[in-house]
């Protein structure tokens, strides 16, 4: 019996870890909170956009409010998250 609860915590784990790695935004993606963006990227105005502590190299910019892509130079792209807000991807 404690053989078949560890399996099953097992199985569950595995799962749960394997829907979180397929199931998580790349950067310029939308999203609703960070648990959604992969490793290294948080949501900010609703689009998975580089951590500050990873945004080696670039202006500084990353996830900051932007009208187009001039604004988001050495920053990535000016890009439309869920609420009408435009942020700058990082590189």
């Amino acid at each position: 019996m404690k053989k078949l609860v560890i399996i099953t915590v097992s199985i569950f784990i595995t799962g749960v870890l394997m829907n979180v790695t397929v199931l998580s935004k790349d950067q310029g993606e939308q999203c609703f909170n960070n648990s959604e963006c992969s490793f290294g990227l948080t949501c900010k105005g609703g689009v998975c956009v580089k951590k500050k502590e990873f945004d080696f190299g670039s202006s500084g910019k990353s996830g900051n409010p932007c009208n187009n892509d001039a604004d988001c130079i050495n920053s990535g792209k000016c890009i439309e998250g869920r609420y009408g807000k435009k942020v700058c991807s990082g590189n």
